[in-house]
Formats: C-alpha cells, sequence, structure tokens
C-alpha cells in the first residue's frame, strides 16, 4: 500500500465515523508511530500476550528476513578496538554502517581470533554484564570458540549520559570479556530506523506489505478512531479488495 494509499482509506474511515479532519503531518506522524510500534512488536515478542520473555534475546537476522523487515537489517563491522576495551557506541557503529542508523541491535559478534581471520561467533544476549560475567566468567569453556550454545562471550545494551551536562542519553553495548588486543574486531547486526513515512513529498512505508492494513489500523487507534470502530475497518478493507 503506498502512502497515497494509506492516507486515502484513513481519510474514509475517519469521515465514516465523523472525525475531526487531521493534517497531512499529523497523519504522517501517526503512520511513523505505527511503523515503529509494528517493528518493536517483531524484534520483541513480548509486547505479543503468551510469549515467553526470554524470547527477547532470541532474534536473529533470519527472523528479520522471515517476519517482513529483512530489508532493515544491516551488519556493521567495528575494527581496530583497543586491548581492555569493555564497549562500543552506537555512534561508533552508526559510523561503520554503509547507511541507516542503529534503532535496535540484534546481534553481536566476536572475532575467532586475532589478525585476518574471517570466522566471527555470535555472542550470547544478557540483561546485565556484571551478573552474568560472574557465572560466565567461571566456565571452562567459556574462552573457547564454540558455536549455538557454547557461545564464547556475552553482551548486553545499555545506555550513558553524554553531553557537557550529561543529559543526553546515548546508546551502547558492553560486552565480556574485555577487547584482548588492539585490532579486535566485531560485527554488529543492527536493525536501522526505517524511512519516515510522508504524504508530501510523497516516502512510502518500508516495513512488508504485509503489515500496511495493520499499520493503518493502529493509525487509526492513536488518532483516537476507537478500537469499536475495527467491524468498519474491516468492511473498508473489503470495499477496497472489491474495488481491486
Amino acid at each position: 500500500m503506498t502512502t497515497a494509499e494509506l492516507s486515502s482509506r484513513f481519510d474514509l474511515i475517519c469521515d465514516k465515523v465523523g472525525s475531526p479532519y487531521f493534517t497531512a503531518a499529523e497523519k504522517a506522524d501517526f503512520f511513523n508511530t505505527a511503523q515503529l510500534s509494528i517493528i518493536d512488536e517483531i524484534i520483541f515478542p513480548t509486547k505479543k500476550q503468551d510469549r515467553k520473555d526470554v524470547d527477547i534475546f532470541d532474534f536473529s537476522r533470519e527472523d528479520a528476513f522471515q517476519q517482513g523487515i529483512g530489508t532493515l537489517v544491516r551488519t556493521a563491522t567495528v575494527t581496530g578496538i583497543a586491548s581492555g576495551t569493555t564497549n562500543i557506541t552506537f555512534n561508533q557503529i552508526n559510523t561503520a554502517l554503509v547507511s541507516g542508523t542503529v534503532y535496535k541491535v540484534i546481534d553481536f559478534l566476536v572475532q575467532a581470533s586475532t589478525g585476518s581471520t574471517t570466522t566471527y561467533n555470535s555472542a550470547k544476549r544478557v540483561r546485565t554484564i556484571n551478573s552474568a560475567s560472574r557465572v560466565y566468567g567461571n566456565l571452562r569453556t567459556f574462552n573457547s570458540f564454540t558455536n549455538n550454545m557454547g557461545r564464547s562471550a556475552i553482551y548486553t545494551i545499555s545506555s550513558f549520559a553524554s553531553g557537557t551536562t550529561g543529559t543526553t542519553s546515548q546508546g551502547r553495548i558492553e560486552f565480556f570479556p574485555e577487547a584482548p588486543v588492539s585490532g579486535s574486531s566485531y560485527l554488529v547486526e543492527v536493525v536501522v530506523f526505517p524511512r519516515a513515512i510522508s504524504i508530501s513529498p510523497v516516502v512510502n512505508p518500508e516495513i512488508d506489505a504485509m503489515f500496511h492494513n495493520e499499520l493503518l489500523f493502529r493509525s487509526l487507534q492513536l488518532a483516537g478512531i476507537s478500537i469499536r470502530e475495527k467491524e468498519l475497518y474491516d468492511g473498508t478493507n473489503l470495499e477496497q479488495a472489491k474495488e481491486q
């Protein structure tokens, strides 16, 4: 569905329920908020009912493509990390990205050894570095690189105060163990911000078309159109389908 079609159907449903008029800028704001909420729900399934809390740590690149947001996945190579480094900021990742800006980190991969190796292994995501490192750091196999369950490193996503007054919050990846030598290399897989939907000039949604009806419905809810109007929303979808 194009942005023009989204806008037209939004206006049609608003007219049918006697809703006030919304400007193009207001509708675009609803569309963009709805788009991000859909992406959040894909990446963090715990937002859905009946999903386990641990699901938040199990999202992968493959999941992104299967769930329709594969076009938003990017891989950044962060190189030259000095010995003793224990974190990588989102600004560093943004610099390493070919395009896009970090929205969510979905995987962090550690180079198997220093030098020219191209073998990287996925670290295990944990809630906190301090508590998890006490457990993982004592495991005999911790520093041996194996696949999947025997991951040799752990990481978490955190924030830190920035700016002269410390009022700006910046994102970063914290990891353990620390970078072993200068020149250590890491891969960071991220979902970038989708392009902002705009009615004028026209910028169409970047998420898969399978989500466009859901995007419209969430936008209507943000605009104050009651969820009780879902029957009307579904009926409008049916009308549109018959016309095509």
